[in-house]
């Protein structure tokens, strides 16, 4: 499944022919919220669902025409409440930290057609991020039916990884546009936002 999405968002830019305007040395700055979450999948009938999406800002600054790096941090909380007992509560959350480089292929594609191929508004992108991953679990008033007694606990762990990300972005105009990620290199599988550009003209 995830091949086949990968090859069709990469046919539909090619069909569509795009010029990116991915350029060295300016800064992105994207706030992305995310589509899928790492809390436990439990079946939660009979409590109340609060949640704090998987939102991340990423900020990107190109080093030369085709390349870029920049960093990212993201967030998401789920908190479950029983409808019965108030206190029985559990709480998921995920904080993550990172790096990110991405090379641009539009305007490389561009310079090897002689800007034949690729018109428009669009730039893609593929990357790899570093993660630094917090994750903390907390459960209260648990009845523990062994022991006849409501307990808490609280659990956390850190994980470091590399994880790939591929992207699509389309310029609405020349510092705005809308973006389109798929990979585990953000809070979830699916990320979408938008990215403003900083040109290196105005710092």
């Amino acid at each position: 499944m995830m091949r086949k999405t990968l090859l069709v968002v990469f046919l539909l830019v090619f069909c569509f022919g795009v010029k990116a305007q991915f350029s060295n040395r300016d800064i992105y700055i994207s706030p992305k919220i995310s589509f899928a979450d790492y809390s436990d999948r439990h079946d939660w009938d009979g409590y109340s669902i609060r949640k704090v999406p998987p939102i991340s800002l990423a900020v990107e600054k190109g080093l030369e025409d085709f390349v870029s790096v920049g960093a990212m941090m993201g967030y998401n909380r789920d908190r479950y409440v029983n409808d019965t007992l108030s206190s029985n509560t559990h709480i998921y959350s995920d904080f993550v930290m990172g790096g990110l480089a991405n090379v641009h292929f539009a305007g490389w594609i561009e310079e090897w057609t002689n800007y034949k191929v690729f018109l428009g508004d669009w730039d893609f992108y593929a990357g790899l991020s570093l993660l630094f991953k917090w994750k903390s679990r907390e459960d209260n008033d648990v009845w523990n039916e062994e022991l006849s007694v409501f307990e808490s606990s609280k659990r956390s762990s850190f994980d470091m990884k590399v994880r790939p990300t591929i992207g699509v972005r389309y310029f609405v105009s020349d510092n705005f546009c809308m973006l389109l990620e798929i990979g585990n290199g953000n809070m979830g599988v699916v990320t979408t936002g938008i990215t403003f550009r900083i040109p290196r003209d105005d710092y």
